[in-house]
């Protein structure tokens, strides 16, 4: 092959990719970000917790009552 085929076959792959990359970064920028998967799976174990926990909800930790 040439190499002005060999550079046009270039230059068409990299304007295909720089649509693509184009079009992703539209992409991300509509979709809004995740919480860090340590948050989701925080609340997911407080729900859990609160779930398990059920009508008979009661204070983890009671607090003391003061006589003086």
């Amino acid at each position: 092959m040439n190499p002005y085929v060999m550079e046009a076959l270039a230059q068409h792959q990299l304007e295909a990719l720089r649509a693509d990359a184009a079009v992703l970064s539209q992409v991300r920028a509509a979709t809004p970000p995740r919480p860090p998967l340590r948050v989701t799976l925080g609340l997911a174990l407080i729900r859990v917790g609160t779930w398990t926990l059920g009508q008979a909800h009661r204070p983890l930790a009671p607090g003391r009552s003061v006589s003086v």
